[in-house]
């Protein structure tokens, strides 16, 4: 498996990712929200042999917070979803604080990559990755 990251506006992303975040099976497993992007946007994009297997997008705000909302892993992948997670830790842990809005079923894959419930809601949980030196505080 690789895991690229894209540019929220790139063809290349367009090319990979608009056939799934158009079908139905993919927005019911997000809950029937769409997968918004733009140009504050990275997708981290996983394929196996040039299909796509699953991707996150992650929003750069103006306030430094490098934001998961919506994200997708074929078949609900907990392994699939944990790499993906994963890169996104790797890239942006040292420059940003890192936050996502996560489905209750994925919350112990999140909690493994070192985020933290900050607010549970109805479908979702909010959590917030703090660093390792961070942890031996609590």
């Amino acid at each position: 498996m690789t895991i690229e990251k894209l540019d929220g506006t790139s063809t290349r992303l367009y090319a990979l990712v608009a056939p799934l975040v158009m079908r139905r099976s993919v927005l019911r497993q997000n809950n029937g929200y769409p997968f918004p992007t733009s140009r504050a946007h990275s997708w981290f994009v996983a394929t196996e042999k040039g299909v796509v297997q699953g991707f996150v997008p992650v929003e750069i705000t103006s306030g430094g917070v490098a934001k998961i909302d919506n994200y997708y892993a074929a078949g609900d992948d907990a392994e699939l979803l944990a790499a993906l997670v994963q890169a996104v830790v790797n890239e942006y842990r040292n420059d940003y604080a890192l936050r996502s809005v996560t489905h209750m079923r994925h919350a112990e894959v999140f909690r493994s990559a070192g985020f933290r419930p900050v607010r549970e809601l109805k479908s979702y949980v909010k959590m917030e990755y703090r660093k390792p030196e961070d942890h031996e505080c609590l």
